[in-house]
């Protein structure tokens, strides 16, 4: 690679590291479980990958850093290196992607990916897991399935008010007809009254 091809292709590193991170998205701690979980990543290793991803790349899905050891960047939510699992502009490493392909907020990919890393080289293979998640306490993500829970008890009671409200107004609407009708026939019968009088 010549001098001019390298600056053109730093250059063009550098201003996809600003956009994505200017752009980002975070996910929340449940959002990156229903991710997971979408995934079919084991329920085991949940805590696991949430704190790896917090530790990582703070949940940034479009977060680039480097370069690192031989020029290398790290890509998305799971910070993947293209020395070794992506390549840069094509398909390849370990994983058969494009690293450019982890720095959107879709992150199934990333995923499958990350699965493959943690297959062959564990949770180590991430500095940010050994130093801060590797037999310290990990998420609770029990939390996110409270929550749950809770929005969908909540819901479900909205949903039970909103369906009695209708139910009293349908009876206030009933009663007001009978009302109606009532007062029709009184008048009808007072008409009739009337013509007899006559």
């Amino acid at each position: 690679m010549n001098r001019k091809t390298r600056i053109c292709v730093i250059l063009s590193l550098l201003a996809v590291l600003i956009d994505s991170q200017a752009e980002g998205k975070n996910l929340t701690m449940c959002q990156a479980v229903n991710e997971l979980k979408r995934a079919r990543v084991e329920r085991t290793f949940i805590s696991n990958w949430i704190c790896l991803m917090e530790n990582e790349s703070k949940m940034n899905t479009q977060l680039v850093t480097g370069p690192k050891t031989a020029s290398s960047f790290s890509f998305g939510i799971f910070q993947i290196n293209s020395a070794k699992w992506c390549s840069r502009g094509h398909s390849g490493g370990l994983c058969n992607k494009r690293c450019e392909d982890f720095v959107n907020d879709d992150i199934q990919d990333d995923i499958v990916c990350a699965k493959k890393i943690q297959s062959m080289e564990g949770f180590k293979a991430w500095d940010g897991w050994v130093k801060k998640c590797k037999n310290n306490t990990l998420p609770n993500i029990r939390i996110c399935e409270q929550r749950r829970k809770k929005k969908e008890a909540d819901e479900k009671k909205k949903a039970e008010e909103r369906k009695k409200a209708e139910e009293r107004k349908a009876e206030e609407r009933k009663k007001a007809e009978e009302r109606r009708k009532a007062e029709e026939r009184k008048k009808q019968m007072k008409k009739k009254q009337t013509k007899r009088r006559q």
